[in-house]
């Protein structure tokens, strides 16, 4: 169902409510008016009926109402009286001959005189019933609410017309106003099936407004930017894992292609046998790192309280045991909310950066304080031209040219540490060698 039509029945339901809340309480009020002057009546002549003497009624006189019971019949169309006497008799007295039905004890409890509605013999009666306590006896006087009931039904038929001249007038109004209240939703609509069609993520939608729908089509827009962000990333990750990939498989197919063709022997077989061994190392090793950064495998991990002197501790006694490398460590016990084994893979790409670049035998310093770990080697540092793009994917400086390495891991720490809402730098240290680390925000 269109937003249109839903709003146009919420309309109409929500004044077919207010109606028939309105029209009960106008015919409530209505059948009072016409039923008080009828009570008033019956109240008055019932209340003065109650006083007459037993003797009276004895005597038959009440047949003539004039007598003692101060009752004038004319002032109605018809009139129906009834006596109970206190020996159990019943009198059905008036001008027609209807026998009233008996009163409850209900209807007798009270001080004063009660009213009710009943329907008897098809006809609709108000009757008014009062009690004498010290005669014992009670009264009834019923008159018919013909006319009364007349009235009201042409109310009720005037006000259900109206109230359905209402309702479909609100249904009309509705769906007028339902009808420009969607026109930007349905321009919304027509320009994000157009872009979904084209697949243009370069074009956007033209903001009018500072209303809701104006905002979702900020919101789209901003949707759209991040989505060619994310789809030049993807073409350039394509094509630089292309570019990364060409070396290893030539000089793999080449020293494949030479053994096939040549018959080599002895050492030159071996060497070439190991540097084919090490290209596919490299290339398992690349397309794993190309796979990491591509993906978020560390997604479904859950997010907990990190002490990221502990992970630094962890990565620096594995590349201890490697190499036998020295190391210094020191750290304030900064603990950050995060993904444990992501950021402990940021911790040991860092540490090994430091590691290929330290010569042998100097140490590499991790110092984890304000939660932030800062790692340094003793290498040769980053040339000025480099720094910008020491977390650029497959970046690498000219000096790193000739040594092993996919040029991603460094990529792989930004990556990691922009979803845990921190930060990079890198640096060189004063005294030479470099400075690289990141830093998370403290958990709210």
């Amino acid at each position: 169902m269109s937003i249109r039509r839903r709003i146009s029945i919420v309309a109409a339901v929500a004044v077919a409510i207010t109606v028939f809340l309105v029209a009960v309480g106008a015919f409530l009020a209505a059948r009072k008016q016409v039923l008080a002057p009828i009570d008033e009546s019956l109240i008055e002549r019932v209340d003065a009926a109650r006083r007459v003497r037993a003797a009276d009624i004895q005597e038959g006189r009440l047949g003539r109402p004039t007598l003692g019971l101060a009752i004038r019949p004319s002032d109605f169309d018809s009139v129906y009286y009834q006596i109970g006497l206190a020996d159990g008799r019943t009198l059905n007295l008036g001008r027609d001959e209807l026998v009233l039905p008996t009163p409850s004890s209900g209807d007798l409890a009270g001080p004063g005189p009660t009213l009710r509605s009943v329907w008897v013999d098809d006809v609709h009666l108000r009757i008014a019933a009062a009690t004498n306590r010290s005669t014992g006896m009670y009264v009834q006087i019923a008159r018919p609410l013909t006319e009364a009931d007349a009235t009201l039904a042409s109310f009720a038929a005037m006000l259900a017309f109206g109230g359905l001249f209402g309702i479909a007038l609100a249904l009309g109004l509705g769906l007028l106003v339902s009808r420009n209240a969607v026109k930007p939703i349905e321009a919304l609509r027509r320009d994000v099936s157009e872009i979904a069609r084209t697949g243009e993520l370069t074009d956007r939608i033209e903001v009018v407004g500072d209303d809701e729908v104006a905002e979702l089509a900020r919101a789209f827009n901003e949707l759209l930017g991040q989505l060619e962000h994310a789809r030049s990333e993807q073409v350039r990750l394509v094509r630089d894992a292309g570019h990364e990939l060409r070396t290893p498989l030539t000089a793999l197919r080449m020293n494949l292609e030479m053994l096939q063709r040549h018959d080599v022997d002895g050492d030159d077989r071996q060497e070439m046998l190991s540097a084919a061994t090490e290209e596919v190392e490299e290339l398992s090793h690349l397309v794993t790192e190309i796979v990491d950064l591509a993906t978020d495998r560390y997604e479904a991990e859950p997010i907990t309280d990190v002490d990221l002197g502990e992970i630094a501790q962890a990565a620096l006694n594995r590349v201890r045991r490697r190499n036998g490398r020295a190391v210094e460590f020191s750290s304030d016990g900064s603990s950050v909310r995060g993904r444990r084994e992501a950021l402990e893979r940021a911790v040991t790409n860092i540490v090994t950066n430091a590691d290929k670049w330290s010569p042998e035998g100097a140490a590499i310093a991790v110092e984890v304080s304000d939660n932030s770990v800062i790692v340094r080697d003793h290498g040769p540092g980053i040339a000025d031209e480099d720094l910008p793009h020491v977390f650029d994917r497959f970046y690498r400086a000219d000096a790193a040219r000739t040594t092993p390495g996919s040029g991603l891991g460094l990529s792989i720490v930004e990556q990691i540490v922009s979803e845990h809402g921190g930060r990079v730098f890198a640096s060189n240290a004063k005294d030479g060698g470099a400075l690289v680390g990141f830093a998370i925000p403290s958990p709210e």
